[in-house]
């Protein structure tokens, strides 16, 4: 939920009346998944990413009615029909996709968003639900409105009822599922069909080692969205000059320094201070943490003789503890630069802590946006 927050600010930034696009169902094939958002302003400008370049035109072609109703919209798109190389947008992306559209005035914004970035930035969890179709009934549930489970605390309910049961009840699994889904529930005499998505924490990336080469590393990081901490036992290197995007900055020698850290399944750890007896001390701690990933940078060689050192202190590795480590950290994309190898090493990262092999999608069999194509993480 990344664009969660740009979508935010966009919207406290309004000036004029603008519409929120959510793409609430797919079928087939598509370029963003349920729960992807844009902005559409009144002078064509655009916040978010919604379909690799299909949707948008007519997307923005369609805010002036959804201004002058005022009422939530949702507009379909048939990307296989062969038909659609005749209207001329050229998808061909093989894929249905439904687009809720609503107007937005300036002001604040609605208490459903700023609830869902609270939990973002505070890297708690939760549930929202985003109603796109009402059928048949006479309960007040309406298009366009959202409901919010959130784990410790209150959400945004709605009325207590059956609806409230059931749908607390799909929340719970979506949550538990951490994949967005498309679900449809009795509601009064008729039914709504509902988009529900899991509100998980940022994934959260710990370098130990603020030398130069980490700089790349914290920039790129910082751009997938995630949680920034950077860990040095050298106060002339861990500052905030150095690294503008970490959230915390912790400096001090291990293991004192890393005690108490929220490491969690969502974390990721890489070692890359390069001073072998730092990087020896960080890891005995590191490797005794509930973390999703842990790396550690350089050749097979001194990777090899640290896991060593820490087999020939006594510590003996879990099956959980063999498949978290990454000795060397990275993947093989033939990196040189300092820039490439922190694409490699966060390339990397990310299909760790998202469950995946991290191969070429061209031998992925299946969809390319299926589940886990292993069994590698569990959480």
């Amino acid at each position: 939920m990344k664009g969660l927050l740009e979508i935010l600010a966009s919207l406290d930034s309004l000036q004029e009346p603008a519409a929120l696009a959510t793409l609430v169902r797919v079928k087939g094939s598509s370029y963003r998944r349920p729960g992807a958002r844009m902005v559409f302003g009144s002078q064509g400008d655009q916040t978010g990413v919604i379909s690799a370049g299909c949707l948008e035109t007519d997307l923005q072609a369609r805010l002036d009615s959804v201004l002058q109703s005022g009422q939530p919209q949702v507009a379909a798109f048939d990307m296989g029909n062969d038909l659609d190389l005749v209207w001329g947008t050229g998808m061909g992306c093989q894929g249905r996709a439904d687009v809720l559209l609503e107007a937005v005035q300036p002001g604040p914004a609605a208490p459903w968003l700023r609830r869902c970035a609270d939990l973002l930035e505070q890297r708690r969890s939760g549930a929202l639900a985003t109603v796109f179709a009402n059928r048949g009934g006479t309960d007040p549930v309406q298009v366009g409105q959202r409901f919010l489970l959130e784990s410790d605390g209150p959400g945004l309910p709605p009325a207590p009822g059956p609806f409230a049961e059931a749908l607390d009840g799909a929340l719970r699994q979506a949550l538990a599922s951490g994949c967005a889904t498309t679900t449809t529930l009795p509601c009064g005499d008729g039914e709504v069909d509902l988009l529900l998505e899991p509100i998980l924490a940022p994934y959260a990336l710990w370098i130990y080692g603020a030398g130069e080469h980490a700089r790349p590393l914290a920039r790129l990081a910082k751009e997938l969205g995630w949680f920034l901490g950077i860990l040095d036992h050298r106060p002339a290197l861990a500052t905030a000059e150095r690294f503008p995007e970490a959230d915390r900055i912790v400096v001090g020698h291990p293991p004192a320094s890393l005690a108490g850290l929220p490491f969690d399944a969502r974390s990721a750890a890489l070692v890359v201070s390069h001073v072998y007896e730092k990087d020896r001390q960080a890891l005995e701690v590191l490797i005794r943490q509930p973390l999703g990933y842990l790396g550690l940078q350089g050749n097979r060689t001194r990777c090899g003789r640290l896991l060593q050192d820490l087999l020939d202190a006594g510590l003996v590795l879990s099956e959980a503890q063999r498949l978290m480590i990454h000795f060397p950290a990275g993947l093989d994309l033939g990196a040189e630069s300092p820039e490439v190898i922190a694409l490699s090493m966060l390339a990397e990262v990310q299909a760790a802590l998202a469950g995946h092999a991290g191969g070429s999608l061209r031998d992925r069999p299946g969809s390319i946006h299926g589940g886990p194509a292993s069994t590698k993480l569990s959480s």
